[in-house]
Parts: structure tokens; C-alpha cells; sequence
């Protein structure tokens, strides 16, 4: 009866530690250090979004590298932390400028810029609104 106890232990710790340390590199993202080219990006009919501490905008974006636009459809942000008319910066991989991560407020660089993931832009026209 005591083994069986201990099996148990053993087994929920080693499930725990699992769970918990896929969660931490989850959360961890990919590496962002090759997005080193700051881009301001036009955002396209933002639209509330949401109530109360998970209100925001949710919209379109559009950027432009070397004289191409790269366009993403939708991108959510609180609205502690932007609203419409602010300006809406990308960090993009000068390589390859449709890998891309908006940024707020970190510089371009980094190994995690603002804890998003690195999004794939599709060509485009230039934004009209």
C-alpha cells in the first residue's frame, strides 16, 4: 500500500514537472532577434472590441519595406496600451520583410519583442485609409 502511494507521488510530480516546463517553453516563443528593422504600420478600420479589462482594438494592418506594402488582417491590442491615432510600430527580418512581430514599445532585436509571436505578412497595395 505504501509503494502504491509513493508510485503516485512520483507519478503526479513527473506529469506535473512535464506540464509545467511545456508551458514555460510555450510561453517562451520563438526567437525574435532577427527582427531587427523598425517599421511604422499604417492599422487598417480598428474596431472596438471586448468589456471591461479585456476591452481593445482588434484591426488591420499594413507596413512597407524597400517600396513593397505587406499587409496582416487582424491584431488585437488593450486598450491600456494603444488606441486609434496612436502610431503601430513592426519589427521585421530585413531578409525575408514579411516575418514580422508588432511592437508597441520594445526595440527591434530581441530574443521575445512584446510577447507576441513572429506572424508571416501577405503582399498588398498600399493601404487607402
Amino acid at each position: 500500500m505504501k509503494a502504491l502511494g509513493c508510485v503516485v507521488v512520483v507519478g503526479v510530480l513527473v506529469v506535473g514537472g512535464f506540464l509545467a516546463l511545456t508551458g514555460w517553453l510555450i510561453s517562451r516563443g520563438d526567437d525574435q532577434s532577427e527582427l531587427t528593422q523598425q517599421v511604422e504600420a499604417t492599422a487598417i478600420d480598428p474596431r472596438a472590441v471586448g468589456v471591461g479589462s479585456g476591452s481593445g482594438h482588434k484591426f488591420a494592418y499594413a507596413y512597407r519595406v524597400d517600396g513593397q506594402w505587406y499587409g496582416y488582417d487582424s491584431h488585437f491590442v488593450n486598450d491600456r496600451a494603444w488606441s486609434p491615432g496612436d502610431p503601430v510600430t513592426v519589427c521585421v527580418d530585413p531578409d525575408d520583410p514579411r516575418r514580422h512581430v508588432v511592437s508597441m514599445f520594445e526595440p527591434c532585436g530581441q530574443e521575445q519583442i512584446g510577447g507576441n509571436s513572429i506572424k508571416e505578412a501577405s503582399t498588398r497595395a498600399a493601404p487607402t485609409s
